[in-house]
């Protein structure tokens, strides 16, 4: 009896311990896949806000494209990037405004990811328009 009970909670253990691999596996890919996936976008903000968690907030850009498809994205540091500045990042994108994004990352809606802006260049009307042709 001794023996089996030492058995069945060696496997235990090696089953949590394989769950915790598990788990750490999963959490290193979907970080590599929020920094993969670089797509560039030329909109025009809308508006910007900042959604409260219970101890972090993530700030939200709103954007409209040519087409009228709404994008929202995020600004967040990013230490795959090297980007530690994205309250700085947030302040200085303006409504109003358009800008080509640099954006890494998924929108996926059941988890509240968005595509993550990693570069910004503000356009002028003129030059947005030549910049959408060249998508």
């Amino acid at each position: 009896m001794r023996r089996s009970s030492f058995y069945s909670t060696h496997a235990i253990d090696i089953l949590f311990i394989c769950f915790c691999a598990l788990i750490l596996a999963v959490a290193i890919g979907f970080n590599i896949a929020g920094n993969s996936n670089e797509q560039t976008y030329v909109a025009t903000v809308t508006d910007k806000g900042i959604k409260n968690y219970d101890k972090t907030s993530k700030y939200l850009i709103f954007t409209k494209t040519d087409d009228g498809e709404t994008r929202v994205f995020s600004v967040e540091d990013s230490i795959f990037r090297w980007r530690f500045n994205s309250s700085d990042v947030y302040a200085e994108i303006e409504v109003g405004k358009t800008y080509r994004f640099t954006t890494v990352g998924f929108r996926f809606e059941p988890f509240s990811w968005y595509e993550n802006i990693i570069d910004y260049q503000e356009v002028s009307n003129d030059s947005a328009a030549d910049a959408r042709q060249l998508e």
